[in-house]
């Protein structure tokens, strides 16, 4: 197969900028009818799809200038752009700027910035139309990362010179485990830690090790962060022992172990009950297939009644780790990493 017939089977996009727009508003207004629903999804899937195109061009590049790096595309999932769109009435579905992304994933902040030094100055043709220095400036809920938003231009496919943004992050390794444990313990509680929605406890957990992993990458802090090593250490080990954060994901992480093996042996289960016994540092994981879904819940809910603090339950859904997968594709080394710096730190 040749080139250009590879490059055929790539999705293009059907719809003008005005019918994108009005997809969005209406994906974003509960009073629409299903059929609208429909309508505005089916336009949403396809300026998503087109997407594939200009990000597989922009990653190999990267792959190509960065060959020591972690390199990783994502389209981004359908439930967080609907998600976006409900929370931001202002959201613009045709210029959001994330809706492919790729990481860069380096040893260092030195090779974040050369990375980034290297990308700029090579002949590609995509125009730059905004950067964030999320490293200098750190976002208040500990997020730290460079990204730099580039509109795709092609001279061979024009077809896909249409205002499509493509979304880069560069960032450190270390800088990565962290936002894979915070998507990981949003998974654990069911709620968007990452926008910064859920337990207030929680979410300074992360700030604070941000700031402490920070300190070690000689970069500044988190706002609202004081900047005394021992004095945050100290407020991360009483938010983990009140809420035993690094406890539950070490937990989280025997799940996704158990659908590692699944896979393997080609048994398929769609829920997996965690019963977490304090009293006894004892773990219990229940394994329910697709069809086990009335189940699984009767079961959660059977153990939660009980009212036991002792007892900590979570009912996990396949689907969600395996998004965790797609934009974390080596989650679990990630996760493990995190856990075991951790306890070196705390120790």
């Amino acid at each position: 197969m040749n080139k250009q017939s590879l490059i055929e089977k790539w999705e293009i996009p059907k719809y003008s900028k005005k019918e994108i727009k009005n997809a969005g508003k209406a994906i974003a207004t509960p009073s629409i009818s299903n059929e609208e629903r429909d309508i505005a999804l089916e336009i949403l899937n396809n300026w998503r799809s087109a997407h594939a195109y200009p990000l597989q061009v922009i990653a190999s590049n990267l792959r190509l200038r960065n060959p020591t790096a972690i390199v990783v595309q994502r389209l981004k999932r359908l439930e967080s752009i609907t998600g976006k769109l409900e929370r931001y009435s202002t959201m613009d579905l045709y210029r959001m700027q994330d809706l492919g992304g790729c990481r860069v994933i380096v040893d260092s902040l030195d090779e974040v910035y050369a990375a980034i030094l290297n990308y700029k100055n090579s002949r590609i043709r995509h125009i730059l139309k905004r950067e964030y220095d999320y490293i200098q400036e750190p976002k208040d809920s500990g997020y730290r990362s460079y990204h730099m938003v580039y509109q795709f231009h092609s001279d061979k496919k024009e077809t896909y010179n249409k205002n499509m943004l493509i979304e880069i992050q560069f960032r450190t390794k270390l800088q990565h485990t962290w936002a894979t444990a915070l998507e990981m313990m949003g998974i654990y509680t069911k709620s968007q830690l990452k926008a910064g929605i859920g337990d207030k406890d929680v979410l300074r957990f992360f700030v604070l090790v941000s700031s402490v992993f920070a300190k070690m990458e000689y970069a500044p802090i988190v706002p609202n962060t004081i900047d005394d090593y021992n004095k945050l250490i100290e407020e991360i080990k009483s938010i983990d022992k009140n809420h035993h954060i690094l406890e539950k994901l070490e937990h989280l992480s025997y799940v996704a172990h158990y659908m590692n093996k699944n896979e393997m042996t080609k048994r398929k289960f769609s829920y997996y009950l965690l019963t977490m016994n304090s009293n006894y540092k004892e773990v219990k994981i229940h394994m329910y297939s697709p069809k086990e879904a009335e189940l699984a819940i009767s079961a959660y809910n059977e153990i939660e009644k009980t009212g036991n603090d002792y007892l900590d339950t979570v009912l996990v859904s396949a689907t969600s780790i395996d998004s965790l997968k797609i934009a974390y594709p080596n989650y679990f080394t990630d996760i493990s990493g995190f856990i075991e710096m951790m306890k070196r730190i705390l120790a």
